[in-house]
């Protein structure tokens, strides 16, 4: 069962995909007979296949669920309110999406051993629900599995989200 912060962050992951170029599935299955589930799988007009996992708490983060990153560049996304707890955690080429409110401007007068103040400026992410900022961008790597048993997964599960569609439209 999703808690509300999951269906909420994947319902902003959603709006933040282009509907041109990005071809994009949640809780896709790799391979046949995989037992690896990515939150969320996306393949766009640069040829270039992201993960994306979802973590909507400390636990969620710690649980013993598999890490699905096998793309090309692959992504945490995350309440800034659990970025901040766990952001030494990540490993240095997955990049995270957090989820804000808004990016509020900061400013500062610092002032250096030899008396210069210079003002230092700067945006302050504010924790909430209505927009995904990235703050940290993936590194470019090898893919993790063949990408044709990437695609052939993600076109398998996006037939299941086409036929789970249609099963809820006779429903009415």
């Amino acid at each position: 069962m999703k808690t509300q912060t999951t269906k909420d962050l994947e319902k902003l992951l959603e709006k933040h995909f282009n509907d041109r170029n990005d071809f994009y599935v949640f809780e896709c299955t790799l391979g046949w007979y995989g037992k690896e589930i990515v939150d969320c799988v996306m393949y766009n007009c640069q040829r270039e296949v992201v993960c994306f996992e979802i973590k909507q708490s400390i636990q969620d983060f710690h649980s013993n669920n598999k890490l699905s990153f096998f793309g090309n560049k692959n992504y945490f996304v995350m309440p800034y309110r659990l970025y901040e707890k766990v952001k030494n955690e990540i490993p240095p080429k997955v990049g995270v999406y957090i989820a804000i409110d808004r990016l509020e401007d900061k400013e500062e007068l610092v002032t250096n051993e030899y008396g210069i103040t210079n003002r230092k400026m700067w945006c302050e992410p504010i924790d909430g629900m209505k927009e995904l900022y990235c703050i940290r961008k993936a590194y470019n790597c090898d893919l993790k599995a063949d990408k044709e048993v990437i695609l052939s997964s993600m076109l398998r599960s996006m037939q299941r989200d086409l036929s789970r569609g249609r099963r809820f439209e006779y429903e009415k």
